[in-house]
């Protein structure tokens, strides 16, 4: 038995999902606001909290959040670690996800300059709520997967 095994929860795994989940839904909302951009002519502007389609973008990255991370979650539970149950390695899951999740976003849209990095005020002040609802459903979507599929782990 691995020591991933012993904690209920396959940490090599889980982290290979967790890494194409965020690059899916990052990929995904970029697409999103540039999508909306494009639609609705919307002109380009220097400053990602200013430009009127990431804001409108902004509105709906929760949703497409829950459904991306709920896809990994599928895509992880496809193989449970059988050490807890379902509902408990799920819990497990969510917050390993988040845990990574946090200071990932910091370091990428915070302190590494591109594009549509942000200032620290802008990421977790004038995001909100947004910003908190995308972390509430990292971590709710694998419960929520559970929840869909199996209501008998809620047991």
């Amino acid at each position: 038995m691995t020591e991933d095994t012993k904690r209920g929860l396959k940490l090599g795994r889980a982290m290979v999902m967790f890494l194409l989940a965020y690059v899916a839904v990052t990929i995904l909302g970029t697409a999103l606001s540039m999508g909306i951009g494009a639609a609705g002519h919307y002109p380009e502007t220097a400053e990602p909290m200013k430009n009127q389609a990431y804001l409108i973008a902004e509105q709906f990255l929760q949703v497409l959040n829950l459904l991306v991370w709920g896809v990994f979650s599928w895509l992880y539970f496809r193989r449970p670690s059988g050490m807890l149950t379902v509902r408990q390695e799920a819990l497990r899951l969510g917050v390993f996800w988040l845990a990574v999740a946090l200071p990932v976003d910091f370091v990428g849209f915070v302190l590494i300059k591109n594009p549509i990095s942000l200032s620290p005020h802008d990421f977790y002040v004038v995001q909100f709520p947004w910003i908190y609802l995308i972390y509430v459903a990292v971590f709710m979507s694998p419960l929520c997967y559970v929840m869909l599929v199996d209501r008998r782990a809620l047991a």
